[in-house]
């Protein structure tokens, strides 16, 4: 009697363990959410395709995972929901590490970590970015981001503007209407380079706030989909090891973005 029961109880073992293999999903095709308007990490080119680092990076890590990738534009204030009603399958979009995020997502290892930067327009002489320096200053930066997070605890004083993208933070800071912006140092940087070269200029470099900014920018997940964000932590680990990110960050970055 005793017997029958255990060889019941690993029949039934043995049954629930086929059918979770048989519900485990076969990825071979991963669909790349990102907010597009954030060069030099993704931005649409001319002829409307979607474009920079981000996207090489994502293109070598699904090679390594040996499945195909598909980018879909995705405006920032929406990337969650997106990913949640299954829009997509990953946020790939130089989205930060949060503790609130971490809550509605589930992310891989971080892949880069940037310090973030303020800029402002050529006419501004001064260099202190200070609190009690901007005071009363308008400083814009993009809704729905860790920038906006951090102006809110240490600069209370000043008026704080946001807007859906980075961009239009940016031009609006070139069009003189504001007195500063925040954001990544890189994103800032490419901005004062191009469309922002005759009316803007970068100020000044400041320190992530690890409770703020976090570790650094990861991909995002849906909580269910743990086998696909390991995958996506193995291609991250080879990626570093054998050379690929390095190649990839040469032709964009100064510098090694991994901050590792």
């Amino acid at each position: 009697m005793k017997k029958s029961k255990i060889w019941a109880a690993l029949g039934l073992a043995m049954a629930g363990l086929l059918a979770g293999q048989a519900d485990a999903k076969e990825w071979k095709t991963v669909r790349i959410g990102m907010d597009a308007s954030y060069a030099p990490f993704e931005s649409v080119d001319s002829k409307g395709e979607i474009v920079g680092f981000e996207v090489d990076y994502a293109k070598a890590l699904c090679a390594k995972m040996k499945v195909t990738c598909t980018f879909q534009n995705q405006d920032w204030d929406g990337v969650i929901p997106a990913l949640l009603g299954d829009k997509f399958d990953v946020i790939f979009s130089s989205m930060n590490i949060t503790k609130a995020r971490a809550e509605k997502v589930l992310f891989s290892d971080f892949y880069y970590a940037t310090p973030p930067a303020f800029i402002t327009t050529k006419g501004n002489k001064s260099d202190d970015i200070s609190p009690a320096a901007l005071k009363g200053k308008t400083i814009g930066t993009q809704s729905s981001t860790i920038h906006v997070n951090y102006l809110e605890k240490f600069y209370k004083d000043s008026e704080i503007k946001t807007y859906p993208t980075q961009d239009e933070a940016n031009l609006d800071l070139a069009n003189g209407r504001l007195d500063y912006v925040t954001a990544d140092s890189i994103v800032l940087q490419e901005f004062v380079n191009t469309k922002g070269k005759d009316s803007t200029r970068f100020v000044a470099l400041y320190a992530r706030v690890p409770e703020i900014h976090g570790p650094g920018v990861g991909a995002a997940f849906r909580p269910s989909d743990t086998d696909l964000k390991d995958m996506f932590n193995k291609a991250i680990a080879e990626a570093d090891a054998d050379g690929t990110f390095k190649t990839l960050e040469k032709p964009y970055f100064s510098f090694d973005i991994r901050g590792k």
